[in-house]
Order: structure tokens, then C-alpha cells, then sequence
């Protein structure tokens, strides 16, 4: 698509370094026919990441203060953003080459893609799943049987995505809405593709665009091996909120079934730290915190 205009936008917490990095990797895919602008929310970071884009990247338009969350501090960077397309990126994560153009080729050529994902992998090159169908019972029920979660392997509209790395289109914005700031971190992606999907958008996998992700490197800082249940307990409230209170305790259910489904598994492998992994999300999936 000639001529396009996309804004970068990162929301960071203490990750200078991968936040330098990710701000690098955006940059580089200007090209005659995309043009990039990148748009940094710091949320009080202490580890001197403003200093650092400023001093390296005095063009980045720098946005600082208390640490609002993700959501909020998406809603900032939109605010600045006057782009038709906003390419939201997390600080721990980088475009691979041609990743941001192939996503707007994708979009320009569905209009009704409000949303358009790529494909995550972790910085080894294995795949991390970022495209999901909308919770529902059905598919809180293939977890518990232990079915394969296929995931998509061609361009197309899905459920939701990881809001790791995004397009959103601003007309899509302007229509759904700014992002839901209760959620401080994690979940805040499927309520918007949820709603984006109440809306009459899609949201759409790229495969061919690329992004690598490290994954959790600020929630691991803040909220250590709670993480699991507090993205649990974001999802259950939007899961409520869309499916209604009987519906989304029987999802919740399912899950509970499928995570101690998944922690014997583990334990009868040996494989002790798993099993852990697994029984700690118990608690959050009966819908207690």
C-alpha cells in the first residue's frame, strides 16, 4: 500500500534495553512506502528507559509519568496518534523485516479488518500462540478432553489475538472505542477484539508478518508467579461480562477440570514444576483471588 503512514506505539515499564531494541527494529521498517512515526509511553519506569530512547531516538515522541497499566497507557499513546494505522507494540517485542507492511497490506486488502495480528515467535524461533477462538463452552470443553488447539496457519479472521503486537486500523479505533483501562494488565486484548467483533470487525492473522516476542518481561517483574492468576481472573471478568454469569461459570468450570487435567499429567511425567504451574491457576479458574 503506497504512501502509508503507521504510528508505533510501545508501552514500557523497566525494560530499557528490549525497549531500546524494539524502538530500533520499528524504525528500520520505514521505507519509501511506509512511513513510521514510533510513540513511547513510559509508565515510571526507574531503570532510565526515557533517558535512553530520548538520548538514541530524539524523533521518538515520549510520553511519561505514574504507572497507569497497559490499557491506560495504550489509550495515551492513541491519543497522540493522528496515523491510519496504530501498530501497537510491547517494549519486550520487534517487527522482522517487512512485518509492519505485510500488515497493512493484509488489512488494505480486507476493509472490514479492524485488527490485523502477525505471528509471534520467541526469540528461538519457536511459535508462541497469540490467535485464539472466543471463549465459550465448546472450547473450555475441547481443553478438558485434551483436544489439539489448532492453530490458524493461513491469512484469516480469528477470535482474538495477543495485544503483544497489533494493527489496529484508526477508523476501527474511532468506531470500537478506547481500551478498557479496569484492566490494569492482561485481558485488555479480548475485550477489545471482543468488542471490535460486537462492532461488525474482524480481527485478522497475518502469518507472513513476524514478530519475535521475549514474552512477560514487565509482568514478571510485577507480579512474579501470580501472573497466571491474574490474567486468569481479568479473563474471567470479561468472560462474565460477554457470556453472562451461568455461562461464564460453567467456562470457569471447564477450565478448573482442564487445569487439573493438565497438573496429574504433569505429575505423573515427574515433571514437578509443571504440575506447580498448573495447580496455581486452580484457585483463579474457581474465581477466587
Amino acid at each position: 500500500m503506497p504512501g502509508a503512514r503507521i504510528d508505533v506505539g510501545i508501552v514500557t515499564w523497566n525494560t530499557r534495553d528490549l525497549t531500546l531494541a524494539a524502538v530500533e527494529r520499528a524504525l528500520a521498517a520505514a521505507s519509501p512506502d511506509l512511513e513510521v512515526r514510533v510513540l513511547l509511553r513510559d509508565n515510571g519506569s526507574t531503570d532510565g528507559t526515557v533517558e535512553a530512547v530520548r538520548l538514541a531516538h530524539p524523533d521518538v515522541l515520549v510520553d511519561s509519568g505514574d504507572n497507569i497499566g497497559f490499557a491506560a497507557g495504550v489509550n495515551t499513546l492513541l491519543e497522540h496518534s493522528d496515523a491510519p494505522w496504530f501498530f501497537l507494540l510491547n517494549s519486550d517485542a520487534w517487527p522482522q523485516a517487512d512485518a509492519l507492511a505485510e500488515l497493512v497490506a493484509v488489512a488494505g486488502r480486507n476493509p472490514l479488518a479492524g485488527l490485523v495480528a502477525p505471528r509471534l515467535v520467541r526469540p528461538d524461533g519457536t511459535v508462541e500462540p497469540s490467535t485464539h477462538a472466543l471463549p465459550s463452552l465448546r472450547t473450555a470443553l475441547a481443553g478438558v478432553l485434551g483436544g489439539p488447539a489448532a492453530p490458524p496457519s493461513v491469512e484469516g479472521p480469528v477470535g482474538w489475538a495477543v495485544g503483544a503486537a497489533l494493527l489496529l486500523r484508526r477508523e476501527a479505533v474511532d468506531d470500537i472505542g478506547p481500551w478498557d483501562e479496569r484492566y490494569f494488565m492482561y485481558a485488555e486484548d479480548l475485550d477489545y477484539c471482543w468488542r471490535a467483533r460486537q462492532r461488525g470487525w474482524q480481527v485478522c492473522f497475518a502469518p507472513q508478518a513476524v514478530v519475535t516476542h521475549v514474552g512477560n518481561a514487565s509482568g514478571a517483574q510485577r507480579f512474579g508467579q501470580q501472573r497466571e492468576q491474574v490474567a486468569i481472573g481479568n479473563a474471567n471478568r470479561v468472560v462474565q461480562e460477554q457470556l453472562g454469569p451461568v455461562r461464564a461459570a460453567g467456562w470457569r468450570g471447564l477450565n478448573a477440570a482442564s487445569a487439573v487435567r493438565m497438573a496429574v499429567v504433569a505429575e505423573c511425567r515427574g515433571e514437578r514444576d509443571r504440575a506447580a504451574f498448573w495447580w496455581r491457576q486452580l484457585p483463579a479458574h474457581l474465581g477466587r483471588r
